[in-house]
């Protein structure tokens, strides 16, 4: 009966990573934009990032996710840009511009780029034209 019991366990276990797998590989959303970021960001297979998923996150915290991957994409985003404009120089360490204008321009060129689709590139230039404005 004992032997039976574990067994039965198993398999309740085994069903059960099943359901995560699926829910995350039947997820468009938390696929595109957490699972691939993810695995080419550390050049990882597909499979070890969903593995890592399926065994640090619950159910219902797979499907959270996808928000936590939209508020990663942005914040990463956002150093990004602090780094590319040099924000850290100019605001942080040199106080050459102040930390609220600093903030608005990171959030400007993150929602160009993000929401609007604006190119990073053409995103970040209209923030450094504002960093150099704010300047003289």
């Amino acid at each position: 009966m004992d032997c039976d019991l574990k067994t039965m366990e198993k398999d309740k276990y085994k069903e059960h990573l099943e359901q995560k797998y699926n829910s995350i590989k039947d997820n468009r959303y938390i696929m595109e934009d957490v699972i691939i970021p993810i695995a080419n960001a550390l050049k990882l297979p597909l499979e070890e990032v969903i593995d890592i998923f399926i065994n640090k996150y619950d159910g219902v915290g797979l499907y959270e996710t996808h928000a936590y991957g939209e508020q990663a994409r942005m914040g990463c985003l956002g150093r990004k840009v602090d780094i590319d404009l040099g924000l850290c120089w100019v605001c942080d360490f040199f106080g050459l511009i102040s930390k609220k204008d600093a903030d608005l321009i990171r959030k400007k060129v993150v929602e160009d780029t993000l929401m609007k689709k604006i190119p990073y590139k053409v995103a970040l230039e209209n923030g450094r034209k504002i960093v150099v404005e704010l300047l003289k």
